[in-house]
């Protein structure tokens, strides 16, 4: 975050005591401009409203809502760029070990302790700064989510948009799925931020293993997945994620001898083969919407803009045979002859058998 008319990084620092704030706004006033909050709540407040702040400085004992609260907060919001903010926690002769280890294991960068000398402040300030923007300069270059491993929001956008343009050209249905692994901060309250990490990890590999080699994920949230389905319609898509989401539930972790099980919400959007306007954007915002719809429903519920109450048995099967068909086209489009099943070529055949007829006499070659 900066200023608009100043380019020094925008700090905020969080603590209750006044001479503190102070002490600190002087020490790094040179290089830093900085913010304060004089408790967690407000300090909150503020990163909701300003989410780019470039490192915050938090003390753990702090009235109304102390350091370890805001932390959590942070570290498990939905919008990456406060959770993956460097976070410094500031410690006092007062504070435990044991509070130091729980703060640590919530996902603290680093420490400072009371009271702080200036080489102190100013390192730190420089080193998670500096830091923090390689990897996120590293992070932009390659498109990847440093702690999953996946596609981030970004290269989805790009690479949606490409599988969209395809999809419209060749009049073949595409779905987008948005999906929250329900409960995320209920594990990080109970264990640790640093659990909570690894299970969104855990998650997403179990969720990428189920994906056919053309589909893409990736995290676009602390707890939220994106998947884009080419060849895929809601119909189809909706199976496919109650597979997922199948697998996940029986997912374990034991973590001091508690299990922890999770669960997902799902919303699914597609674009139909009538539909030449749909832009990607809109496409990931219906997704979104109807994933709201289902993460207040039931339990684990998966939602699409698909009434599948519409349909009756022959109408199902003739959406099973059209996906079949797109799905075939996409691989002889692509090449990969190899990759239409035996039965498929028989239906792909009789399908296109009026059509090559017509052709035929269109160019003559009868």
């Amino acid at each position: 975050m900066r200023d608009a008319n100043d380019n020094r990084p925008v700090i905020l620092f969080v603590d209750d005591s006044k001479t503190a704030r102070k002490a600190a706004e002087k020490i790094l006033s040179d290089k830093y401009i900085v913010h304060e909050a004089s408790n967690g709540k407000d300090a909150w407040e503020l990163l909701k409203k300003n989410p780019d702040y470039a490192v915050v400085f938090a003390d753990i004992q702090m009235p109304e809502m102390n350091g370890l609260q805001l932390l959590q907060h942070i570290r498990t919001s939905p919008d990456r760029r406060i959770s993956q903010k460097p976070v410094v926690m500031i410690t006092g002769h007062s504070d435990s070990h044991a509070a130091m280890r729980a703060v640590f294991d919530m996902g603290a960068t680093g420490f400072v302790s009371k009271p702080f000398s200036d080489i102190d402040l100013i390192s730190c300030a420089c080193s998670y700064i500096n830091l923090n923007q390689r990897l996120n300069e590293l992070e932009n270059l390659l498109g990847i989510d440093r702690q999953s491993g996946l596609y981030n929001a970004s290269r989805f956008d790009g690479e949606g948009s490409k599988a969209l343009s395809m999809a419209l050209r060749h009049k073949l249905e595409l779905s987008v799925v948005y999906i929250e692994l329900k409960a995320l901060s209920e594990i990080s309250d109970n264990h640790s931020n640093k659990i909570a990490t690894q299970v969104v990890v855990e998650v997403a590999k179990r969720i990428q293993k189920h994906l056919r080699e053309e589909e893409i994920i990736a995290r676009i949230g602390a707890s939220k997945f994106a998947l884009l389905l080419p060849a895929t319609n809601s119909f189809k898509a909706k199976i496919a994620v109650k597979r997922v989401q199948d697998n996940v539930k029986k997912m374990a972790f034991i973590v001091k001898n508690q299990k922890i099980q999770v669960d997902i919400a799902a919303g699914i959007s597609s674009t139909g083969l009538n539909n030449k306007k749909l832009d990607f954007n809109a496409l990931c915002m219906k997704a979104d919407a109807v994933l709201q719809k289902a993460i207040n429903g039931r339990s684990g519920s998966i939602s699409s803009d698909f009434d599948e109450n519409a349909l009756d048995v022959a109408s199902d099967k003739t959406i099973q045979h059209d996906d079949d068909l797109s799905e075939s086209l996409q691989h002889i489009i692509d090449g990969n002859f190899h990759k239409v099943t035996d039965e498929d070529v028989a239906h792909v055949t009789r399908i296109l058998k009026p059509f090559m007829k017509y052709a035929a006499v269109k160019t003559g070659t009868t």
